[in-house]
Parts: C-alpha cells; sequence; structure tokens
C-alpha cells in the first residue's frame, strides 16, 4: 500500500513513465520529419536520374505509368506516359521500372539511376528474388539491368517522388496530352521548378 501512495505521488509509477517516453519519441519524430524535409534528390554529375511512378485501379485491372528523366541539375531530359493493364500496384510499377529501363537502353542514354517509391519491389529488385504476382516483369528488370553495367535503382519516399506521382495519376484520368514532355501542364512545371530550388 505504501508503494502505491508513492507512486501517486510520484505521479503514475511506470505508466506515467512509459506515457512521458512515448510523448519524447513522438516529438523527437516530429522534429525529425521537420528537420529533413523529402524532396527529389539530383543525381551525381554526369548521371541521369529516371524517377517513375505508377497509378493503378484494382476494379478493372488498369492503370498508368509515367517515368520523368532528369539531369542533375534537375532538367527534365525526357518524359512519357502511358496506359497500362496489371493485377496490382506492385505489377504496375514493375511496369513502369522495366519501361525506363527499356527506354534508357533503347537511347543509349548511359549512367542512370531509376528512382521509385515502391520499397518491397526495390529491395525485391536488388536482393535479386522475385514477387510471384509480378515475377515475369522482375526477371526482365533484372536482365535488364546485367545489361545495362552503369545503371543503379534506388527508393524514394512518395514526397521524393511528387512528379511522376502527379503524371501518373494525370495519365489514368486522361488529363494528359500526348506532348505533355514538350509543353508540361501548370502543375507539372510548378513541381518541377520547386524542386529544382531545393
Amino acid at each position: 500500500m505504501v508503494k502505491c501512495i508513492r507512486k501517486i505521488k510520484q505521479g503514475g509509477g511506470e505508466d506515467q513513465e512509459k506515457r512521458i517516453k512515448k510523448q519524447q519519441t513522438q516529438k523527437r519524430e516530429a522534429n525529425r520529419s521537420r528537420t529533413y524535409p523529402v524532396t527529389w534528390r539530383p543525381p551525381l554529375e554526369n548521371w541521369l536520374k529516371a524517377n517513375v511512378d505508377a497509378a493503378f485501379r484494382k476494379e478493372n485491372e488498369t492503370g498508368a505509368i509515367a517515368v520523368v528523366i532528369r539531369n542533375s541539375k534537375g532538367k527534365m531530359v525526357l518524359g512519357f506516359s502511358g496506359k497500362i493493364q496489371a493485377k496490382s500496384s506492385t505489377v504496375a510499377e514493375a511496369q513502369a521500372i522495366r519501361q525506363a529501363l527499356i527506354t534508357v537502353n533503347n537511347l543509349n542514354m548511359g549512367k542512370t539511376l531509376i528512382e521509385s517509391d515502391n520499397l518491397k519491389l526495390i529491395q525485391t529488385i536488388k536482393s535479386k528474388t522475385t514477387i510471384g504476382e509480378a515475377s515475369a516483369i522482375i526477371q526482365d528488370i533484372q536482365i535488364l539491368m546485367k545489361e545495362l553495367p552503369e545503371k543503379g535503382m534506388t527508393w524514394t519516399p512518395r514526397n521524393g517522388n511528387r512528379l511522376d506521382h502527379a503524371m501518373a495519376k494525370a495519365a489514368k484520368s486522361e488529363t494528359l496530352n500526348s506532348t505533355w514532355s514538350l509543353q508540361p501542364p501548370a502543375e507539372i512545371l510548378r513541381i518541377l521548378r520547386s524542386e529544382i530550388r531545393t
């Protein structure tokens, strides 16, 4: 009984300590996200970066992919989007990565980093394993990666892939015209400009 009274006087004992630690952890995480905002990062000099994304509609198994290739100064070198058929968002994202690799190879673009916001898929490709639903596409990607020695693959959070996310979403909703990479819509220009400044 004396121990209980002491705990109450001390402010709640172990439960109070747990609450305080949880609050401190939440504050640290909130500060970390404010301190390190995630945005598009340019590739190394003399490299290109191909950001990829996909939008997927489960109801009718359709979607769209978008690929935007930029240089180390953030200038868009090439951009394209297209409609696809896919069984899942993972399959759609894998199609975007494969298409980016095919394009980079066909146009002899040289040193290129492929960047996606699908962590599971990037980890799968890098570890040379597979995901059943996308195994054939992942095999293609792994073959293309072997054939293209000056290529890399990396993950970025969604905020680091804002441009491609907007492009894939617009392609899926059919609000893009066929010449969007030559005459980018206002929203795309706004994202491009904001990412070059950061």
